[in-house]
Formats: C-alpha cells, structure tokens, sequence
C-alpha cells in the first residue's frame, strides 16, 4: 500500500498530553489553534474530538496537517522524522487503521499508545531548555529579571518574550505545572495499552512516574507494554531498575550535551563524573542476559554552544561501546527553538567547521567496520549535517545569541570561552558588520 503524503499513524493510535493537562498530536507537533485541555473534556472526547477527526480526515486525504509543520520540515532537509519513524514501526497496520478510520467517519479506536508529559519538575535549569519542561528555568530566569541582569522594558531585549522569558515566577512552587495525566480515564485502558512514552520534566524525581510504572506493574500490564523515557541521569536507583524489568520492552533515553565541562556548563547543578557513573551503571545493567528487554539510547540536542563539541562526544561514546562490546542506540535531536541557539541561522564557517568533524569521525566508524555501531551512528550524524546544509545565516539572532550567553554568564560566574571558544569569533563578525 503506498501511504498518503502527510500520513502519520500517531493520531489513530497515541493519544499525548502537555504539561498543565493540554493535549497536543505529539512532542513534535505545533499546537492546536483552539487549545484543548483536560481539564474540562475528557480523554475519550478529545480522542474523537472534531479536531482529531480533522486531522485523521486531511491525513488520508494525502494532505500534511498545518500543525505538522516541524516533521515536514525536518523531511524536507532528508531528516528522519517522527512520522518516519512512528509509520515504520506501525507499517503492517496502516492499511487497516485507514480503512477502519474511514468506515468510522474518521473516529478510532481507544489509543493503545501515549505519551505522557509529567509536568516540569526537574532538577537541573539548562539554558536552552523552557519554563514549560523545567521548573528552575522559570525561577533562574526571573531572578535574573529581577536582579536587574536583564532589563525586559529595553526594546532591544523584546525578542526574549517570543523565546520563552515570559511568565516566569521566582517562586518554586508557584512555577510548578500540572502532569498531564488523566488517571481516572487512563487507568481503566490499561489492559489495551501497548506502548508508553514518559518525559518530563525530569520522570526520576517526579512520584507520578512511580505511581505509573507501579499501576502498570500491580495490574499486571507491564508484561505487554513497551516502556520510554528520556532522563537527565542525575537519578539512578536499584528500586526503579528492578521495575524496568517488569516491562516488555524499555527504551532510556538518556539526554546528554556532551561530556566534562560541557555537561556542567549546560546542564547545570549537574557535574559530568556524576552522570557518567550512572550511565555506565544503566548501561552495565541493560547489558546482561536477562535484561535483553532494555535499551539504552544517547540523545543529544545540536546546538551552537556544543556544535564543535559534538563530534568528540560522540567519538568518546562510540570508544566506549566499542571496547565494551556495547550496543547503544544514538540520536540527534536539531534544536530550532530558543532561535538565537539554533544553528539553523549559525555563521556559514561555524557549520562547515561542525560538518568537516562529523565527517571525519563518520570516516573513522566506516573504517572500523563494525556493523552495529555503525548504523547506531549514521543517522545521529548525519542528521547533523543535513540540518546544517539547509541553514540560513541570521544577523539578529546571532546578535541575540551573545546577549543572551552574557546575561547567563553574568548569572552564573561562567565563561563561554572556557567550552566554546569560537564564540570570539562569532563577536568578531558581528562587530565588522
């Protein structure tokens, strides 16, 4: 069967929340124009909701769906997307989600998949995060709006309330979101449910993960579901390994900017030896026999700030799994938002210089030979590189973008020098323009 242009299979099968109970098609899709929240419909109205109907509908009429947008793109520059990825795993049961949607005027089912955000808690405040996924971004960006290191009435500062720097509290408790999860609707599918994806926030320090893991566990579900989650690996505990086990199939994804002082610059309060101990500890666990089940995944964010890192981190985890024999799955994730990180609009020289890295250390995996390292590799490699061939250099955001690190820098009593040396240049283009 050749599938509609536009198709994805997510919006007949998962059904995926936002932080502060908003539900959305997916992490990767833009929001609705009329939002829609939990708080006053249902799960199972939202699910055959006019909206969702719509775009099941647009979908099998071979059209892309406007909310969309960010995967067609991503497709456009020859990136695997989400709906690449999702329409793989599910190819076997396109035809039949079609033609059941279509009999059912474009209604579905109940979800046998979610993805579930858990509100923002979390432990670390890195700066290229949001409010709206950590809690202590909110509160260090208005302490620094308060401390007067960002004057928000400046005109020339206007462009960070587009990016996340508005309605940020200072109090802890009061920048706290809601989970999205509807407990009284979900608890009773979970016999049907067959995949669920958990972010945060940070899942490891939030109790609803626990309450989660625990429910599917108790009712004995957890033996027919496959399980994902991405963690910051500040968090390791005997007690929440020992639950992994009880699934059918566990993917960790494990967010990592990259290694030593990169990480501490980046994800701060965290310290680089730290994560990496209980990386190699999850790793080691994921590594046995018994545990074949369990997947661990390297995800890492391409930013301007790690752009050159990026090769020598990958080169340090691909040492790693190939003197101990390890399979590791690895991907790239291409930030686009805030703007003024994104190498979307990264000096020409600063892209080219990232690709030249790649592809030397891309060389050095083909000469190994190693199969399975090697298609661990490819795409989140060359991800990168696509990305950056479709770049378009933007003044303003540069501009942006080291106003933006001063102000961070001045906060925190770092440097950028110290991991990113190359900004001086980037200070030196902009100041010959």
């Amino acid at each position: 069967m050749t599938i509609p242009n536009g198709f994805c299979t997510i919006p007949f099968t998962q059904y995926s929340t936002y932080n502060t109970k908003e539900y959305r098609l997916c992490c990767m899709a833009e929001d609705p124009d009329i939002p829609i929240s939990q708080k006053n419909k249902s799960m199972q109205e939202i699910w055959n909701s006019d909206y969702l109907k719509n775009v099941r509908k647009t979908m099998i009429n071979g059209s892309w769906h406007k909310d969309c947008k960010n995967c067609k793109n991503l497709e456009d520059s020859g990136i695997t997307s989400s709906r690449i990825h999702e329409n793989r795993q599910k190819q076997n049961s396109i035809p039949e989600l079609i033609a059941n949607s279509k009999k059912n005027n474009y209604s579905s089912k109940q979800p046998i998949d979610f993805d579930f955000r858990l509100g923002n808690l979390c432990n670390l405040h890195c700066q290229m995060c949001a409010g709206h996924a950590s809690h202590l971004v909110s509160v260090e960006r208005a302490e620094m709006i308060e401390n007067k290191i960002i004057d928000t009435s400046n005109p020339s500062n206007s462009f960070l309330k587009e990016e996340d720097w508005r309605d940020n509290k200072i109090d802890k408790k009061a920048a706290l979101l809601e989970n999205g999860i509807d407990w009284e609707n979900f608890l009773p599918l979970l016999p049907n449910v067959r995949s669920i994806k958990v972010i945060g926030g940070e899942p490891t320090v939030n109790a609803d993960m626990f309450k989660l893991l625990n429910e599917c566990i108790s009712t004995d579900n957890a033996k027919n579901i496959s399980l994902s989650f991405y963690t910051n690996m500040t968090n390791l505990n005997q007690n929440w390994l020992e639950k992994l086990e009880q699934f059918k199939r566990v993917v960790v994804s494990c967010s990592l900017e990259g290694y030593g002082i990169m990480n501490d610059y980046l994800r701060p309060p965290s310290k680089w030896h730290h994560i990496w101990e209980n990386f190699d500890q999850l790793v080691q666990f994921a590594h046995t026999l018994q545990r074949k089940q369990i997947r661990v995944r390297v995800t890492t964010v391409n930013q301007i700030i790690n752009s050159l890192h990026i090769a020598d981190f990958f080169r340090f985890i691909y040492n790693y799994c190939k003197k101990n024999n390890y399979q590791i799955g690895m991907s790239s994730n291409q930030l686009v938002a805030p703007k003024y990180y994104s190498m979307s609009f990264a000096p020409n020289w600063l892209i080219e210089k990232q690709k030249k890295q790649l592809n030397e250390l891309w060389n050095e995996i083909c000469k190994d030979n190693i199969k399975y390292l090697t298609e661990d590799f490819h795409d989140a490699i060359h991800d990168i590189i696509l990305f950056g061939n479709n770049s378009e250099y933007n003044l303003n955001n540069m501009k942006n973008f080291l106003k933006v690190t001063k102000f961070y820098d001045l906060h925190r009593n770092n440097n950028i020098v110290d991991v990113f040396p190359e900004v001086v240049q980037i200070e030196e283009n902009l100041s010959n323009k």
